[in-house]
């Protein structure tokens, strides 16, 4: 029955559909760093307000594994990509939450007013 399947969708999708992942590497830009490194930022928030849609890029469970097996990590540079990318991600969190706390904030005729009651 799998078998069936996997044929059939062979043929809806192209016979090079499912080894598609196999022939990306680590430095493809194509690949998401983020989630080699830990995270993706689009998995993060999903269903919120901060929700940032599908990730555009590559999640590879295997190149992941290659990635956390891969002696010298540094020569990418993927943990500082993430780290500016988080970054800025978080400022722009923080940078919401500030502007909604400025909306709730009471102006000084909404205090006096409630000072009279």
């Amino acid at each position: 029955m799998a078998a069936e399947q996997r044929k059939l969708l062979e043929q809806l999708m192209g016979a090079g559909a499912s080894s598609r992942h196999a022939q990306l590497s680590l430095s493809d830009p194509k690949v998401c760093r983020s989630y080699l490194v830990g995270t993706c930022p689009h998995d993060l928030f999903t269903n919120t307000k901060q929700d940032l849609g599908p990730c555009p890029k590559v999640h590879s469970e295997p190149l992941k594994t290659e990635y956390e097996t891969s002696a010298d990590k540094s020569r990418h540079g993927f943990e500082y990509d993430y780290m500016r990318d988080m970054q800025k991600y978080i400022d722009e969190c923080n940078r919401r939450i500030d502007a909604a706390q400025r909306r709730l904030e009471k102006t000084p005729d909404e205090i006096r007013q409630t000072n009279d009651l």
